[in-house]
């Protein structure tokens, strides 16, 4: 059986949705020695807009 993890983080620009995806994709790749993969999706707006982040 495979332990498979989906981690969704979803927010606004600015807060740093992002960034904690993204190290949390590294953080388990690193220390459980597990593949992970990262993807974001943010809309046109700097700062306000509609933020996802998945890792799988």
């Amino acid at each position: 059986m495979v332990n498979r993890h989906d981690i969704r983080l979803c927010g606004f620009g600015g807060q740093g949705i992002v960034r904690a995806g993204y190290i949390i994709g590294q953080a388990a790749s690193i220390f459980e020695h597990k593949n992970a993969v990262f993807m974001q999706d943010y809309g046109p707006a700097a700062r306000g807009g509609a933020v996802r982040a998945d890792v799988i």
